[in-house]
């Protein structure tokens, strides 16, 4: 079984290369230095719970899926995942076919 660290530090590098976010505009988003980043990214050390919640929020995604309890953790983040992909000439389209598949129900 992996060590969490490592599991964290995965995750992190993972989410951060989709989001396209460098390790130093994550490091500042959450406050620590890039080289601490790295040093978790890498799994050679972890994080405080404080310092967890700050960077599932940079991230947006839970910190149940940070540390491997939630396998890609909800729907939502999977549709920010998705959205971010999407040229955004196309959000008026999307937030109009959300718009009518909420009166569906």
């Amino acid at each position: 079984m992996k060590d969490i660290n490592f599991i964290l530090g995965e995750r992190i590098k993972q989410r951060r290369g989709t989001l396209k976010m460098t390790r130093e505009q994550l490091a500042e988003t959450i406050d620590v230095s890039p080289r601490f980043l790295a040093d978790v990214e890498s799994g050679k050390v972890g994080v405080s719970i404080e310092t967890l919640k700050n960077i599932g929020v940079a991230l947006n995604v839970s910190c149940d899926y940070l540390l491997g309890i939630d396998s890609q953790t909800s729907a939502n983040n999977y549709l920010s995942n998705a959205l971010s992909k999407i040229n955004p000439k196309y959000y008026l389209a999307i937030l109009s076919l959300i718009n009518e598949l909420e009166k569906l129900d």
